[in-house]
């Protein structure tokens, strides 16, 4: 098997099959073409900040960082979080947490964005990632970082996406057997961190997940919705009766509950 034949596995796949088969029929299975993306406020303070971090991190110019923003903000296409607004606002203060938390960090050498995979040819898979950050601390001390801007990016949820940039930065930097890796998920908007320490014996762990979960993806046959409140942010959801009475069902609740609001 060539390696381009691999069954790739990032986060982001594995996430929507695990929340709803119907929406990964229609990105991964399916073959039609995915909808335009529809931005919203909060994902394009997300991107503006982490091209912020990334600079600060390549850099370790704060100047540069907050230019980067601010240029970001100032893009046509993103008019609805330019300044003056309190989406603006929003940036500017997750950005001065990240560089709180950067400034915080002594490291011997850091990747930033570090975009790569690890393949496993036996098993036929690939496992692919973005790293927003990564620092040597020593010879056999590693540290990497995802950056969350989110209100609800926090939790148990983001363990398995620690434990994949995890496997991935351990192939990427040629990390020696004995080394450990402290991953992170941190939150700029709550200042919570989640903290994993993590060694070889876990990346294996890991790898056997991912293949034994990749075998079942393949062997799906079935791909049943699962309507949810998260149907009004699924960019299939105009193809999917079941997202449209989802949404209704919200609307619904939404309405009751003001409605029970109103009368306390």
């Amino acid at each position: 098997m060539a390696a381009n034949d691999f069954f790739r596995l990032s986060y982001s796949k594995i996430s929507c099959y695990q929340q709803c088969r119907k929406q990964y029929w229609f990105k991964y299975v399916s073959g039609q073409q995915w909808p335009p993306q529809v931005d919203s406020p909060a994902s394009l303070i997300g991107t503006g900040v982490h091209r912020a971090m990334r600079v600060l991190s390549e850099s370790g110019d704060v100047d540069a960082a907050r230019h980067e923003l601010d240029a970001y903000t100032r893009m046509p296409i993103h008019e609805m979080i330019a300044a003056p607004s309190d989406h603006y606002d929003t940036a500017f203060r997750l950005l001065d947490v990240g560089i709180a938390a950067h400034e915080s960090i002594e490291s011997e050498n850091r990747w930033a964005e570090l975009s790569s995979y690890t393949p496993w040819p036996a098993r036929g898979i690939t496992v692919t990632t973005v790293i927003d950050r990564a620092d040597r601390l020593s010879p056999t001390e590693y540290q990497l970082i995802d950056w969350k801007t989110g209100r609800m990016d926090f939790g148990e949820a983001i363990d398995l996406q620690l434990d994949i940039a995890h496997v991935v930065l351990r192939k990427a930097r040629r990390l020696p057997r004995d080394a450990n890796v402290t991953t992170i998920g941190w939150n700029l908007r709550t200042g919570e961190r989640r903290v994993r320490q993590l060694t070889r014996d876990d990346a294996v762990a890991t790898l056997k997940y991912l293949a034994a979960l990749a075998d079942a993806m393949q062997a799906t046959t079935e791909f049943e919705a699962t309507p949810s409140v998260a149907c009004s942010f699924c960019d299939w959801r105009a193809q999917c009766p079941e997202a449209a009475v989802a949404v209704d069902e919200s609307d619904l609740l939404l309405d009751a509950d003001l409605e029970l609001s109103a009368g306390e």
